[in-house]
């Protein structure tokens, strides 16, 4: 997947908003020498020595900037290029469900800020592409592959802000409530919660995404020989 990047113009080309040279990669790159907490678009603007206008060219705000960053992290984790070679159509949804929620996870707390929709959809073609002709092969109608397709994405987005929340947390939150309603309920009524809540099983992690993959895969399996 191509890192963000426009097409460079030469001098007497750049119009106004253009004077300092700057493109998106150039801005992405400055941006992730700052901690969060104190990056701003003057900040950026002034570790770049340019005028904040010349940043707004680009970028418009804090938010779209952090979107930016977080995406550009995201590319460069989740490619296509082992899709294309796995050894069955499985594989090939188990590695960009993977690829995905690892992607996601990569970028950590900026994960809040991705949005795959609009202008940014590119960050998927080549992966995609390839999934979805495995998916042909197969013998998935087009229709039943969006729409697996969609549900590994939605899956996998969803666990990776899952797993970034209990690694900024520290904890298991969801344990950590369960536990915590326990102990205002009377625990002889609850007594499957009870022992669930003692188990200490791990739904945040990597193990989680396999069993949630296998589950989809083989929900996806079974339609497709009834089809």
């Amino acid at each position: 997947m191509p890192r963000i990047r426009k097409p460079t113009t030469t001098t007497a080309q750049r119009k106004p908003g253009k004077r300092a040279g700057l493109d998106l990669q150039q801005i992405v790159d400055a941006a992730r020498l700052i901690e969060v907490d104190a990056l701003s678009m003057q900040s950026l603007a002034d570790s770049l020595s340019v005028d904040r206008k010349a940043l707004n060219y680009h970028v418009k705000d804090k938010p779209t900037l952090l979107g930016l960053m977080a995406m550009d992290a995201f590319s460069a984790r989740f490619s296509g290029t082992d899709i294309a070679a796995a050894d069955s159509w499985e594989d090939a949804c188990r590695i960009y469900g993977m690829g995905f929620f690892e992607g996601v996870r990569s970028v950590g707390g900026l994960a809040e800020y991705l949005w795959f929709g609009g202008s940014v959809a590119a960050w998927a073609l080549e992966p995609s592409e390839a999934l979805f002709q495995r998916l042909k092969d197969a013998g998935f109608a087009d229709e039943a592959a969006v729409r697996l397709v969609a549900m590994l994405i939605s899956m996998s987005l969803s666990h990776a802000r899952d797993a970034a929340q209990a690694v900024a947390e520290g904890d298991r939150p969801r344990t950590r409530a369960l536990k915590a309603a326990l102990r205002d309920a009377q625990p002889v009524a609850y007594t499957n919660l009870s022992r669930i809540a003692e188990l200490g099983v791990d739904t945040y992690g990597t193990t989680q995404m396999e069993v949630v993959l296998d589950m989809l895969i083989a929900g996806a399996r079974t339609r497709l020989e009834k089809t």
